[in-house]
């Protein structure tokens, strides 16, 4: 039987989201724009351009799925009118009612389609090519594209800069102000418990030092084989290498099934003790707002699990066995930004029980 971790702190972040929501006032309402937020205004981006948004943007086109739901996050989504449309996106509320400005591969932006949009900023995440970027602005295109980022400060730099962007400076400082409180306490609970060996696993790649999926690892607590034995950036699991570090977790990303049923997987302390743990693909493959609802299914894990040497830890209220399936994230583009804010700060008080022995 898998190790399963409770979902009940994601469980109540969710259902506060649903309820503060309605506490907040609509994205299209009050229009959030003071002294630090006014317009017009000018940043250099990831290509080296000075980038001028001249007015509080009521069109947006995002092309990225960390992008759409950083946006979503800060109240926005009313105002987006292109993003990428399919699985990466399918989480977020109304994302169907959107025009899709991707291409059938999924990996080419359909310029044709942005450019019809006639959008007053275009969100561009780093994967998009400094040639797409300049196409679109040859096509007098206002378009920003982001830095690379590999930790978990970057994402609340990101939140930060799209807030500015988009005039939403409020929604991104409450949202900031939360996912670091949530970080810390994270860290916090780490002090309590060994950090055991833990492995990333999504269609036999797993992540080494330098990546994004590395600082969601440590942060939680674990200490991350793959980046031990001097793997850098993203690469093929070789099995042989997989017994050698022998992790005591491994966490499966979009994965059905969990990991390979192979002599190699099967000789591993995390499979021996049934201590492989899934995660949502999106929340940990996308820098946004949202990865913290995987980084707390991995502190539990990483809390409760047990290491070798170790006797089996008595658990902890929220992670005993549970039937329930993956939560259900219900983003409402109408209040969502706010909302996700507050649940973030009260699940700060649900996590410190899931991270005790």
């Amino acid at each position: 039987m898998m190790l399963r971790v409770s979902l009940a702190p994601i469980a109540a972040l969710l259902v506060i989201c649903s309820l503060s929501a309605a506490a907040v006032p609509a994205a299209g309402g009050t229009v959030q724009a003071g002294p630090d937020c006014g317009f017009p205004y000018t940043a250099q981006d990831a290509t080296g351009a000075d980038v001028t948004v001249e007015e509080r943007p009521d069109r947006i086109v995002v092309l990225g799925a960390s992008t759409a739901q950083t946006v979503w996050d800060l109240d926005a989504a009313d105002r987006v009118v292109g993003a990428p449309v399919d699985t990466t996106t399918s989480y977020l509320e109304g994302i169907e009612d959107r025009e899709d400005v991707f291409r059938e591969d999924r990996f080419t932006v359909n310029q044709e389609a942005v450019v019809e949009l006639d959008a007053d900023v275009v969100l561009a995440p780093n994967v998009i090519p400094d040639e797409t970027v300049a196409s679109l602005r040859d096509a007098n295109q206002t378009v920003y594209k982001f830095r690379f980022g590999t930790s978990l400060e970057f994402i609340a730099g990101k939140t930060a800069e799209t807030g500015r962007l988009i005039g939403a400076c409020e929604a991104a400082t409450g949202t900031n102000e939360a996912f670091n409180a949530t970080i810390e306490e994270v860290e916090d609970g780490t002090d309590d418990y060994d950090s055991p060996r833990v492995m990333y696993f999504t269609d036999n790649v797993t992540a080494g030092g330098g990546t994004f999926v590395h600082s969601l690892l440590t942060t939680a607590g674990g200490t991350n084989v793959a980046a031990e034995n001097g793997v850098q950036g993203y690469g093929e699991i070789n099995e042989e290498a997989l017994v050698e570090w022998n992790p005591e977790v491994i966490v499966v990303s979009g994965v059905e099934g969990g990991v390979p049923d192979t002599p190699a997987y099967r000789e591993t302390y995390a499979v021996q003790n049934d201590q492989v743990v899934t995660v949502d693909a999106n929340y940990v493959s996308q820098p946004g707002p949202r990865v913290l609802i995987a980084l707390q299914t991995m502190a539990d894990a990483f809390a409760n699990a047990t290491v070798e040497g170790q006797a089996t830890p008595t658990p902890s209220p929220t992670a005993t066995a549970t039937d329930g399936g993956e939560p259900t994230e219900t983003a409402n583009g109408d209040g969502a930004g706010f909302g996700f804010a507050v649940a973030l700060v009260a699940l700060l008080s649900v996590a410190r029980f899931a991270r005790r022995r």
